[in-house]
């Protein structure tokens, strides 16, 4: 498996088209303002300065189709349109329509880590994942975890007659059988204290969100879009489709010299649609040795090059590295991070995770955050937490709404919400949720501080907070029911949140 195979590369994408003025001389030239650009996996490019700086970079191979529907051959009356990328002037007739769309999942996912960027470099908003560029290209294998999704494929006749040729599958060994024959199903408070600033605190030093607000009007984001970066070590011959082998068929990151495939840590890259395998510095993921993944030939891919961070929320809390003090520091982060999303934003994560909350060191030792005319002190205890994973993202920026095609009929969110641009009138207005981030990031922590049964009488600060989370406007507990037995199986625990979890906005906890 080599993830750099890759041809056909552009920088358009189709959310370009909403800010910038394009035409065939310069739609290969044009990409989003950013202070650093990807040379290789380890620098980039510091625009300002014209220097390379030594930085690890993180790649995600972000599919622009959804590949478990192209495994069940939802994808198969229009083969010959899968390998073809959006351009400046494609047809829904030539190229398949959630390509050309700039709420495909991909695009969505990406633009939202460039706008964090944003914040990050014009804000001193430290949370902010630091972002290095993007491209468009098919990968000739693209791998994409399949572990929760083996009953569902399992039962697709069309599964069965094209693995081993338009894709296969690579398992454990112990599950090799299982996956042909079917065998084996995987099984699936009081508020926050948070000290408030003393004398000793620089008012300037503290991340202000008040100044977020205006953000959608602001002339700093304005430019940020209309002024262009031309990249001139992009080799417009490297576009070339190239069905063999050759030099065309790999990325080049380097003006120096080419990457060699078999140094590259695959903890520099990821290649799924889910966030379970982000890998960090230790080059593990998450029960990575249990995973079972597809591998799609010639599959079309986003490479969504950001900063490298070190660690997840998951992987801390796996390790019993969590307490009640650094819990509470932690979640207080992810509560002002949110805050400041939704206030410029308008945003909603959908999908937030432990294993979609990311950190880095610091040095830092407090954190300051002013809001509504109070500053807020949180110690970091060396580090500082970043959001990931935008996929399932709903945010507006300036006049524009990007909404997830992940929400669109058929696709994975779908009936989560019921607003435009996916609107059933058929069916109750829904529109998103500014409590649901909070409840869904409780419910992926709920079991690994307590169980169903333990008293809140007995919770610490940071178990009382996540049981009150995880609880809808009727105080019930929307992971379990009292004799235990899960009360939202699958995905209508997203549903269910969405629609009867109102109390638990990010400036509630303040």
């Amino acid at each position: 498996y080599n993830p750099f195979q890759i041809t056909n590369l552009q920088l358009y994408n189709p959310i370009y088209k909403l800010f910038f003025e394009l035409n065939e001389n310069n739609i290969q030239r044009i990409s989003l303002n950013h202070p650093l650009h990807m040379e290789t996996l380890t620098t980039v490019f510091d625009v300002k300065s014209a220097k390379p700086l030594e930085k690890p970079v993180f790649i995600k191979y972000s599919p622009l189709l959804n590949p478990v529907r192209y495994m069940i051959g939802k994808y198969s009356d229009n083969s010959e349109k899968i390998t073809r990328l959006p351009a400046l002037n494609s047809r829904d007739i030539d190229i398949l329509p959630s390509i050309t769309s700039y709420n495909n999942t991909s695009y969505v996912d990406c633009f939202f880590s460039f706008l964090t960027s944003v914040l990050l470099n014009h804000h001193g908003f430290l949370h902010g994942v630091d972002y290095y560029g993007s491209y468009l290209g098919i990968q000739k294998q693209f791998k994409t975890c399949i572990t929760d999704d083996l009953d569902y494929l399992r039962n697709s006749d069309y599964f069965h007659e094209h693995v081993g040729k338009d894709f296969y599958i690579e398992t454990p060994t112990e599950m090799s059988d299982d996956i042909y024959n079917g065998a084996g199903s995987r099984g699936n408070k009081q508020k926050l204290e948070i000290l408030e600033t003393g004398q000793d605190i620089l008012m300037e030093d503290a991340i202000d969100l008040n100044i977020l607000e205006p953000i959608l009007d602001s002339d700093i984001i304005q430019e940020d879009l209309e002024e262009v970066y031309e990249n001139p070590a992009f080799n417009a011959e490297n576009s070339d489709n190239d069905d063999d082998d050759s030099s065309n068929s790999h990325l080049n990151y380097s003006s120096e010299g080419e990457v060699d495939p078999d140094d590259v840590n695959d903890s520099d890259t990821e290649s799924e649609n889910g966030s379970e395998n982000w890998q960090t510095e230790d080059g593990s993921s998450t029960e990575e040795e249990d995973e079972v993944y597809g591998y799609i030939h010639n599959f079309p891919v986003q490479m969504i090059c950001l900063e490298k961070c070190e660690g997840t929320l998951d992987e801390l809390f796996e390790k019993n590295e969590i307490d009640d003090k650094t819990g509470a520091a932690a979640l207080f982060q992810v509560i002002m991070m949110l805050l400041a999303y939704q206030k410029a934003f308008k945003f909603t994560h959908n999908d937030l995770h432990t294993n979609n909350i990311m950190w880095v060191s610091t040095d830092v030792e407090y954190l300051s955050y002013r809001f509504s005319g109070k500053v807020y002190r949180v110690p970091t205890y060396g580090k500082i937490f970043k959001l990931i994973d935008f996929g399932r993202a709903i945010y507006r920026f300036q006049d524009k709404q990007f909404c997830s095609d992940s929400f669109a009929p058929g696709g994975d969110a779908a009936t989560q919400y019921n607003f435009e641009p996916f609107l059933n009138k058929n069916k109750p207005r829904l529109d998103p949720n500014f409590s649901f981030d909070l409840c869904r990031l409780g419910s992926s922590i709920f079991d690994f501080l307590m169980d169903e049964n333990t008293p809140v009488s007995k919770m610490d600060e940071l178990q009382k907070t996540i049981h009150r989370w995880c609880l809808d406007d009727n105080k019930k507990n929307v992971l379990y029911k009292k004799n235990g037995e899960e009360r939202y199986p699958n995905f209508k625990l997203y549903k269910m949140i969405a629609r009867t979890v109102h109390e638990h906005t990010p400036e509630a906890q303040l």
